[in-house]
């Protein structure tokens, strides 16, 4: 059989590498596509997600297409991984096989860098899919092909942005598992306001276990709860234009809360009504939902904010409707002395 090699470290696997598998099986007329994912490359120092986790996301899109397959070779090989040793193995294990090894336009510009570069290019096919128009010259036997660009990059999406370009099971799979979504956060805060996202998922978490409600939603709501806080105003009164422009009276403070709401949904794609009506309400506090009296009581009773609020999570803990009018109460008090 002809195979197809398309590895990487799919952290996350994205529309981009499926759009790249689909091409190896139109233009080259493989057999199969196999999915080979690294443990740790010579070439790059990050360190990767758990494999199980970047298996368990590539086995979703594997389920969808027969002619998918995945190939742990690198995975089971302790250390760094040469596409030389690999490729030797594939070659031993697999005699009756020809194999087709996938690159792009960024591994092109570095294959003289890569070990046994001239031996390579004599053990397989390479074949390199030119995805932005921009083909470097190689000295080295690899055959160009064109692509339709597909502009995403997994360290885009690990940092919360085109997570469009996402299947949706992966990406159902990351929110599930709770992958990458600290950094979703963490790019768009500053570090303080970071470290109260965090506490305040965390307590969100508390009083939902406590009071009998999905600690998944109630964690998501206090992670995302601040995230457009540090928008800048001009595009935040965009945002404002467009989703509730009623409330535009409101003090520019007090926005953060509706747009992140929107923010959430469209651009984090949680899709979730309960998510999106707590977030938009977490900053006055004008509903009754249980989750959004979960998440306006753990924002203004955070144990980083530095005074003893023990007393009333205490309460929350027992009773998140009565929690949360004692905290509305105490936040009028507060406002009317400041």
């Amino acid at each position: 059989m002809r195979i197809a090699i398309v590895g990487g470290s799919f952290d996350p696997i994205h529309n981009g590498h499926i759009q790249m598998a689909n091409q190896s099986l139109q233009a080259l007329q493989v057999d199969e596509v196999w999915f080979m994912p690294t443990s740790s490359t010579p070439l790059k120092d990050r360190e990767l997600t758990l494999d199980q986790e970047r298996l368990a996301m590539i086995d979703l899109v594997v389920q969808k297409d027969s002619r998918f397959k995945v190939c742990t070779l690198e995975l089971e090989r302790a250390g760094k991984s040469y596409t030389y040793d690999t490729l030797k193995k594939l070659i031993e294990t697999y005699p009756e096989h020809e194999f087709y090894w996938i690159i792009g336009n960024d591994q092109l510009e570095q294959f003289d860098k890569w070990y046994h570069a001239e031996k390579l290019v004599k053990m397989a096919h390479f074949v390199c899919f030119d995805r932005n128009g921009k083909l470097a010259d190689s000295k080295y036997d690899i055959m160009c092909m064109t692509m339709p660009s597909v502009p995403v990059s997994s360290s885009e999406i690990r940092m919360g942005n085109k997570l469009n370009y996402l299947p949706k099971e992966v990406l159902r799979y990351i929110y599930r598992n709770r992958l990458y979504v600290k950094d979703f956060v963490a790019s768009r805060l500053t570090e303080k306001r970071y470290k109260h996202s965090l506490s305040v998922a965390k307590l969100c978490e508390e009083f939902a276990l406590n009071n009998g409600y999905d600690m998944h939603i109630a964690y998501y709501i206090g992670l995302f709860h601040d995230i457009a806080k540090y928008m800048p105003k001009d595009e935040m009164i965009k945002w404002m234009n467009s989703i509730c422009p009623e409330n535009m009276e409101y003090p520019v403070a007090v926005w953060h809360g509706f747009v992140g709401a929107a923010v959430t949904k469209d651009i984090f794609l949680i899709d979730d009504p309960i998510v999106y009506n707590a977030i938009y309400h977490h900053v006055l506090g004008t509903s009754q939902d249980p989750y959004a009296m979960m998440v306006f009581c753990a924002d203004k009773l955070d144990p980083l904010r530095g005074y003893d609020s023990s007393k009333l999570i205490e309460i929350c803990n027992k009773d998140i409707k009565e929690g949360f009018e004692l905290v509305v109460q105490q936040n009028r008090e507060y406002l009317k002395r400041g």
